[in-house]
């Protein structure tokens, strides 16, 4: 299963100690501090498709659920999910020394957009930065079509996986708990 990576914007004043982050297959979210009409709150800006999503909270467990509630959000129809935990036991914290590009692009334009909206009109604006399309690896794509799209892909290749591959062999990846339906999808930005 596809896990989770909260990875501490580098000003953040935490105290406690987390691993350094290293990129691994999953979802990567860079926790970022904010204000919204006169209020601290918090930016989880995807690694992988830029995609944000605001946090009105700092805690621990409401900002793990928002990860989960985003790609909740972004599955697709009628598809059961076998490639995505939503266990928060795999959800991991991490520190990092710098933001990627893409990371600080996305968290600047959404500091411009929330300048003195109040959470409502906030949510509002992210709403429409996720449906405006940026150009990533070569390709032009809304970070919301972007993140629908590789669960769709996901769903598409475990259903093939399913369709193609034998009974004796699901039954061994089963056992094994083997998910070879993952191996291609790793991104690279």
């Amino acid at each position: 299963m596809l896990s989770h990576q909260i990875i501490l914007h580098p000003d953040t004043p935490f105290t406690s100690s987390f691993t350094p982050y290293e990129r691994k297959m999953g979802f990567s979210w860079y926790l970022c501090p904010v204000t919204v009409a006169g209020e601290q709150e918090w930016l989880l800006v995807n690694v992988e498709f830029g995609y944000v999503e605001l946090v009105d909270t700092c805690d621990a467990e409401a900002i793990e659920q928002a990860v989960l509630d985003v790609i909740e959000l972004h599955l697709p129809d009628g598809k059961d999910n076998v490639s995505v935990s939503f266990n928060p036991e795999h959800i991991s914290w991490h520190t990092a020394d710098k933001m990627p590009e893409l990371v600080a692009l996305r968290y600047q334009q959404a500091l411009k957009l929330l300048g003195n909206h109040d959470a409502m009109d906030a949510t509002d604006e992210l709403e429409q930065l996720n449906d405006t399309p940026l150009t990533l690896g070569g390709r032009t794509f809304a970070p919301s079509e972007g993140l629908d799209g590789w669960l769709q892909e996901l769903a598409d290749d475990y259903r093939h996986y399913i369709e193609t591959t034998p009974w004796w062999k699901l039954q061994w990846h089963l056992w094994t708990r083997k998910r070879p339906w993952l191996a291609s999808q790793v991104i690279e930005n």
